[in-house]
């Protein structure tokens, strides 16, 4: 029987590419954590994210671990060799892999919305990191 990998571990994962996908800038501008809050809050950015990371999971599912199989056996590794060579990655995923592009699809946009939240907090934090940075340069010998 293959190894199958953590289910929960996989979807946290691939929720939190979401970010990628959301145009976000540096944090270079005192309002960039708000530009940051207002990308990630935004249903139509949280929609695009959806759809993208819902058809990427897809596609990734169905890739053919032969490839994998015959690469792991050129350099003698038996690691593979219990895996059938017709399998696909949501083979090895098991038999949650089915339900995976639904659950990325509902917890995409709560994983969005929660960093929006995030990056709120950030911006409002800025000020006083600022003024931290400020009282750490005064208290240094000048030379």
């Amino acid at each position: 029987m293959p190894r199958l990998m953590p289910r929960r571990s996989l979807l946290s994962t691939v929720s939190l590419v979401a970010l990628a996908f959301a145009p976000l800038p540096a944090f270079a501008r005192d309002d960039a954590a708000g530009d940051v809050a207002k990308q990630l809050s935004d249903p139509g950015n949280q929609v695009a994210a959806t759809v993208a990371l819902t058809a990427l999971s897809e596609a990734l599912l169905d890739i053919r671990i032969e490839p994998l199989r015959r690469a792991l056996g050129a350099i003698g590794s038996d690691r593979a060799d219990d895996l059938p060579p017709d399998a696909r990655l949501r083979d090895l995923a098991g038999p949650g892999a089915r339900d995976l592009p639904g659950d990325i699809g509902r917890t995409v946009p709560k994983t969005m919305g929660a960093a929006a939240g995030m990056a709120g907090a950030v911006g409002e934090m800025l000020p006083e990191l600022q003024a931290a940075i400020d009282r750490m340069k005064n208290a240094l010998p000048q030379n």
